[in-house]
């Protein structure tokens, strides 16, 4: 597979995470609309763009900030992690069995 990104899809991800800096910038004065852009971005952005908008000195500490306020958003949900543990175990049974197959 072969996938290339145009220079349309490299500009709309780099205005997202400026549209997101200047939002953190203006923190807490955001609307609630505001804030659930945030989070949309910081849950849902590729990790480059996370990892850009983390290391910028100078809303880094609004950033903090924010990711204080609402860390009940980042937590790992209880599904989730329910999900990761049954492929974890799945996998250990598949493996057992191909092991127990071939012996």
């Amino acid at each position: 597979m072969n996938y290339q990104v145009t220079r349309e899809e490299v500009r709309a991800l780099r205005s997202d995470r400026e549209r997101i800096t200047d939002l953190l910038d203006r923190y807490p004065r955001v609307s609630e609309e505001e804030v659930l852009e945030i989070l949309t971005f910081l849950r849902t952005a590729r990790h480059l763009d996370v990892g850009l908008l983390t290391n910028n000195d100078r809303i880094r500490p609004k950033l903090d900030g924010f990711m204080e306020d609402h860390k009940s958003h980042f937590r790992v949900k209880f599904g989730e992690g329910a999900a990761v543990i049954g492929a974890i175990i799945g996998f250990l049974v598949i493996v057992w069995l191909i092991w127990e197959a071939f012996r």
